[in-house]
């Protein structure tokens, strides 16, 4: 069964999280609701969702943050560690299809209506990407289930287990270049069983990343990646990330010997 969401458009979210950033947590989560007055639905495509269930998914979320440090502060491996569970959790049990995940508008219902608390003490005054649905790869939410929708191998023992690859910032980089590469779960599966296989000794990740995934860019006009078996596509893939890493590793040697670019 696939749910459909209450979404609420940016003439309501935005008030909203001009207002919300200026208050505490506890305030926050008095203005916590399964419903909001303005709230639209799409027309097709699934059941609405029921105020228990969203009551159900918000118990839930808020359960996992206590077991990190919520309300109060947290640290940087705990935030992280909230959001491989939050990402997971949301995945497996919002029943909401890929279409339906893709409206801002959405997210934007969950963060500012439903977890207000939850987004503004896992972002205290946030930039308004972050709670709004300007953009889904920055929400303190979407981005979350985005990244378990790419990742998810049901046919694994632990099918989320790649959210573990990569963090938040590397992985922001595949998902940015989405219309060639981040929008197929194949392509983003690929990408991160070539990843763990890299020897990065010495290196910088990000700037291996960035190298590998131009490589790919520049591959994608005349490779179907999508095409290939995954046997092809991996030792394709691993074929480019042996070329990314000997380059890092060769401009790192001349610059270290004061070789001009």
């Amino acid at each position: 069964m696939n749910l459909l969401y209450p979404r609420l458009l940016n003439e309501q979210a935005g008030p909203l999280h001009e207002q919300f950033r200026e208050l505490h947590v506890q305030e926050l989560r008095r203005r916590a609701d399964t419903a909001h007055q303005s709230a639209i639905y799409a027309a097709t495509g699934g059941d609405r969702v029921s105020t228990g269930q969203l009551a159900e998914l918000r118990d839930g979320a808020l359960q996992l943050a206590m077991q990190h440090g919520f309300p109060t502060e947290s640290s940087r491996d705990a935030r992280r560690e909230f959001d491989l569970r939050l990402a997971q959790y949301l995945h497996a049990g919002m029943k909401i299809i890929p279409a339906e995940a893709a409206s801002g508008d959405v997210w934007a219902f969950l963060a500012l209506v439903l977890l207000p608390d939850l987004s503004y003490w896992r972002y205290p005054r946030p930039p308004g990407d972050r709670v709004l649905g300007t953009d889904i790869t920055r929400h303190v939410l979407g981005r979350l289930w985005w990244r378990s929708q790419l990742i998810h191998s049901p046919d694994e023992p632990d099918s989320y287990k790649a959210l573990e690859v990569l963090g938040e910032a590397a992985f922001d980089q595949i998902y940015a270049r989405r219309k060639a590469l981040g929008n197929s779960p194949m392509m983003v599966k690929a990408i991160l069983r070539t990843w763990s296989g890299l020897d990065l000794e010495g290196l910088e990740e990000r700037a291996v990343l960035r190298d590998f995934l131009q490589r790919l860019l520049r591959l994608s006009p005349f490779v179907a990646f999508e095409a290939l078996d995954p046997g092809d596509l991996d030792r394709e893939l691993h074929s480019v990330a042996q070329e990314t890493t000997e380059a890092v590793r060769r401009l790192r040697r001349d610059t270290s010997a004061g070789i001009p670019k």
